[in-house]
Formats: structure tokens, sequence, C-alpha cells
């Protein structure tokens, strides 16, 4: 990038990430992106799917001025959904790849870098490619109050093994106060937590659920390992978090 613009800043926002997955990496690309200015231009390749028939994509968004430059693998499913989509590009206009004999198992360097470059000095997003009508998008249970309880999806674990849920903590804020015992159910188990703002609010073992950093709700435990507590093995479980009564 820097061969191509040599004024271009260069944010280096992650690598110890998931490989190969696009789900969880579009919940973190989605988190991230809300702290960045308008205009900017995000390079994002998690692409097991290299070299195939996947498609090197473009989106620019409706919302911020954002950019992104991205496999169409669905890792940008909620980063559409947020910003809405204004213009979507293939990219194929092999005159803004690094080289002309481009590898077939390494487009982060020869396609997507050099197209983020060339974006960032002004070629306009058609210069690119062909225009195109729709990209993949997976599908994921969406967070939501029912029947007194909320509903949602864990989405990753970071690494003190804190559980990341898709849940917004404003939805928790509406049921939930402060040292509240909620009752976390999902594949036919269940636990007790306590609804705390940060991890000190209990004692060191014991599991909580507050609102992390990125304005969701995270299950964790004070001084440990709720993935591991828990007995979670995956991503993608959907839970439901419920108020206990007496």
């Amino acid at each position: 990038m820097k061969t191509i613009n040599k004024n271009a800043e260069i944010i280096d926002v992650l690598h110890d990430t998931r490989k190969f997955d696009p789900k969880i990496n579009a919940h973190i690309l989605y988190r991230f992106s809300k702290d960045f200015p308008e205009g900017t231009i995000f390079l994002s390749v998690i692409d097991a799917g290299v070299g195939s028939s996947r498609k090197p994509i473009i989106l620019k968004a409706k919302k911020r001025n954002f950019y992104f430059v991205a496999p169409d693998n669905g890792l940008l499913t909620l980063v559409a959904e947020e910003y809405g989509i204004d213009k979507l590009i293939e990219i194929n206009n092999e005159k803004y790849y690094f080289r002309k004999r481009y590898s077939t198992t390494f487009h982060g360097r020869d396609i997507f870098s050099p197209v983020a470059a060339y974006l960032s000095k002004g070629v306009p997003i058609e210069d690119f490619g062909i225009e195109i009508d729709t990209i993949n998008l997976f599908r994921y249970k969406a967070p939501e109050i029912k029947n007194d309880a909320i509903e949602g999806e864990i989405i990753f674990f970071d690494t003190f093994g804190n559980v990341q849920t898709n849940i917004p903590a404003e939805l928790g804020e509406t049921l939930f106060k402060k040292d509240d015992e909620i009752i976390l159910h999902f594949e036919n188990k269940k636990f007790k937590a306590y609804y705390e703002k940060v991890f000190s609010d209990v004692l060191p073992g014991e599991l909580l659920i507050h609102p992390e950093s990125s304005g969701y709700l995270e299950i964790a435990i004070n001084q440990g390992n709720a993935k591991e507590f828990l007995g979670l093995n995956s991503e993608g479980v959907e839970i439901t978090l419920r108020k206990e009564t007496y």
C-alpha cells in the first residue's frame, strides 16, 4: 500500500482473530468500525475461499462515507445492515492489481491491499470493476425481548474466555438493573449470574453479565474463564437471559 500511496495512513487493527471464520469477524469488524472517522477505508481479509469463485468486492456505505474492501463471504453482513449500501463493486479491473501475474492464494497482497491504496488516492470506486446488486449475508439470531426475557446469540470468545453476545447493552437495561440475579439459559443448561457494571462487583469466581466496552452484553467470571465454566465449545449458540423471580 505504501508503494502505491506513500502518504496513506495505515492503522493495523487486528490479526489475532479466528482464522477462516467470516461470521465471527463480521461482528468484530462492525464493533471497531464505529470508532473510526468518516471516510475511513477498511481493508478486511478473512478469506478461506481465496482464489475460488467468491468475489472480491468494495462496499461503499450510505452512512459515514465508509468503504469496505473484502471478499464476498458474509464478512460485511453487519456493516451492510448498519451503514447501508450505497454502491457495490466487484473488483475485476486488473489495472489496479499489485502485479499482472497475481497470486491465486494471496489476494490480500495482490488485489485487496492495492485496491484500498488506490481508493485512498481518490480513484473512483467505479474504476475498479463492475457494479453488482447483492452480496452474501449470513443468518443469525437477532437480539429481541420476548416474554420478559432477552434472546440473542453468543458470537465469540475473547482471549480471557469472556463470552461476547450480540445483545446491545441498552436492551439489557430495559429489563435488568444492577445486582439483579439473571438466569442464563442455553442448550438445555441453566446458570445464575449477576447483572453488574464491572468485574469486581462480584466475588472472584462468580459469574456476571455486564456491558462491555463495545456496548454489548458480555458474560464473564471475575478472575476466571466463563467459556470454560459454561462448557461452551462453539459460537452461534442461542441464549436467553431472564431475571430471577422468587
